[in-house]
């Protein structure tokens, strides 16, 4: 998992297909709601790469105003 860009009105996270294949991507999931919240952010999108689907990217986008 990797942090890809953090901006005030969103965040990219970058996760591998291996690394969702060893532990899951509840796993992750868990670990990035921790970081940010759902009270605190929306997801904007969750998706490959195009020409790799090895990279993952969630992207989030802040709900505050």
């Amino acid at each position: 998992m990797k942090l890809v860009t953090k901006t005030l009105k969103k965040v990219v996270i970058e996760l591998t297909a291996k690394e969702i294949e060893k532990n899951s991507f509840e796993f992750f999931w868990d670990k990035i709601r921790s970081h940010y919240p759902k009270e605190d952010y929306d997801v904007d999108s969750i998706g490959c790469h195009k020409g790799n689907d090895q990279k993952i990217f969630v992207e989030l986008v802040s709900n505050k105003n």
